[in-house]
């Protein structure tokens, strides 16, 4: 059996019945910090609660999962009912930011949090973003260390992994080489870190937002697709909702098996200070958006039980399978 009995089922809790992944990312923090004081909002933490529910109540019940934060929503959604039973749950497990050392991006985990939690809490998955850069040798040495360990719980609390590795320049402040870079270093990051125990990659879009020639924007998501060994679903990394929309589209056409998507979706739910036209975006634009993303990828994704390395079937259980199953091994 390619995945063990636990991840297999946190999966299907997270995808669509064709194996599509059409997850809703609100595990914003800091982002979500920012964005409330520059709409003039209030942030304390009662405030952006709230707010997340406001953005997650009328969309949990259309997506496949939600990703959710435990600082300001994980808990906090379910005691509101907010999260219907039937969608899956991916719980952070990293501290919003990072820390920086000589220009490196380096993930800090959340102090007392961790993957036997959020398995203890019912959760479907747990995420994990790391910032990469493979050309950074130092940094990406620690960053690796940090994903070996959490996959390695992973699999010890048998709970899938959502690895959300995003790149940054090599040389810092260098925009234009960055531009030139990002799409080596996104198929290297996914080369890399396909190499380590994980479930699902959460991938950027593989070109830099200032390229808009779609041809590039195939080829590479062509290469990006080949880099993956294990299923792959499009974050949204802020853009709008007409580009994200492009992105998805040729994003699944190339392999991605659905979509992690956040701002692009709910982004004017904060900005918004009318709260008539705010209202009419959470009952009617968001939903709307969410639906056309769901369309996209359902009709052109790639079903994550394709996947060589997490196709299962029958033929792999067998009739003792509880007794050869090990359960936790802590």
């Amino acid at each position: 059996m390619a995945v063990t009995m636990g991840k297999l089922r946190g999966l299907q809790q997270l995808s669509t019945e064709e194996g599509i992944f059409t997850i809703l990312a609100c595990d914003q923090r800091g982002a979500m910090e920012r964005m409330m004081k520059a709409a003039g909002r209030a942030v304390d933490h009662a405030s952006v609660v709230q707010m997340k529910i406001d953005i997650v109540a009328p969309l949990a019940k259309m997506a496949s999962g939600v990703l959710l934060d435990p600082d300001y929503a994980a808990a906090h959604l379910i005691a509101a009912d907010a999260m219907p039973g039937r969608t899956g749950l991916v719980v952070s497990l990293e501290e919003t930011g990072y820390a920086q050392r000589d220009g490196d991006r380096l993930t800090r985990l959340l102090e007392n949090w961790g993957v036997d939690k959020i398995k203890a809490m019912g959760a479907s998955a747990v995420k994990l973003l790391v910032y990469y850069n493979p050309r950074r040798e130092a940094a990406a040495e620690h960053q690796r260390r940090i994903v070996e360990e959490v996959a390695r719980q992973c699999q010890a609390y048998d709970i899938p992994f959502m690895l959300e590795p995003l790149v940054y320049p090599t040389k810092d402040g260098d925009q234009e080489a960055f531009v030139r870079e990002k799409p080596d270093l996104v198929v290297e990051t996914a080369r890399h870190m396909s190499e380590y125990a994980v479930d699902l990659l959460k991938m950027e879009f593989p070109v830099h937002p200032s390229v808009t020639d779609e041809g590039q924007w195939r080829e590479q998501c062509r290469r990006l697709d080949e880099a993956c060994r294990v299923p792959w679903a499009l974050l949204s990394a802020g853009v709008g909702f007409e580009e994200y929309s492009r992105q998805l589209q040729i994003a699944c056409e190339a392999g991605a098996s659905g979509f992690v998507a956040g701002r692009a979706i709910w982004r004017e739910a904060v900005e918004l200070t009318d709260e008539t036209k705010r209202r009419q975006f959470l009952d009617e634009t968001m939903p709307g958006r969410l639906q056309t993303l769901i369309d996209i990828a359902v009709s052109t994704g790639t079903s994550w039980k394709e996947r060589p390395s997490h196709a299962y079937s029958m033929a792999d259980v067998p009739e003792d399978w509880y007794a050869q199953y090990k359960g936790f091994q802590i």
